[in-house]
């Protein structure tokens, strides 16, 4: 079985950072494969980016993004910009609701996570949002496990910043969840 998720936002959101986080935590598993690609803009912070995460059972022969399932977004550019590009009657799209007030028309299934308000009040840095997204892309999409995404951490954020980032993870899984149930 083939998964795709397709995360986009604006450079310094760690759009980039969360799909690599993705990818690492997927691979954990012997028996999966994982690609991931990567796209931005020239202006690195605050242009558009884009990162394509690929996660299969069987080998994945074209690495890029062919019938992506879930879009992680974190902003209003990057919806508008990227959203016309998928099949917005099959896709679960994961916004953070706090940047992102409006998904396209024919949009099916739409979930609204207030990640960078959340960020900032819970851990007085909107740095944390990313990390927020994860944790409610793992409650939603179950295209990688919270576990796996709570093992990956170490090693891949700062060592002084790993409890706070372990507990945005927790966070956006508990959004995810409330996300999912409002939806019913």
């Amino acid at each position: 079985m083939r998964s795709e998720v397709r995360f986009a936002g604006f450079g310094g959101q760690g759009v980039i950072k969360a799909a690599l986080l993705t990818a690492m935590a997927a691979g954990l598993n012997d028996d999966i494969e994982v690609a991931q690609t990567q796209s931005y803009g020239p202006e690195a912070r605050g242009g558009a980016c884009k990162s394509d995460v690929v996660i299969s059972n069987a080998e994945i022969d074209y690495v890029k993004a062919l019938d992506i399932g879930h879009f992680l977004v974190m902003s209003q550019p990057a919806m508008d910009r990227y959203a016309p590009e998928l099949d917005l009657g099959k896709v679960a799209i994961i916004a953070d609701g706090t940047l992102v007030k409006t998904a396209p028309d024919g949009a099916g299934k739409v979930y609204f996570v207030d990640a960078t308000a959340r960020a900032e009040q819970d851990f007085g840095k909107v740095l944390f949002a990313n990390i927020i997204m994860l944790g409610a892309l793992a409650a939603i999409s179950k295209v990688v496990d919270m576990e796996d995404l709570n093992t990956i951490l170490e090693g891949n954020v700062p060592p002084k910043t790993l409890e706070t980032n372990r507990k945005a993870l927790r966070l956006g899984y508990e959004l995810g969840q409330a996300a999912l149930k409002e939806k019913g």
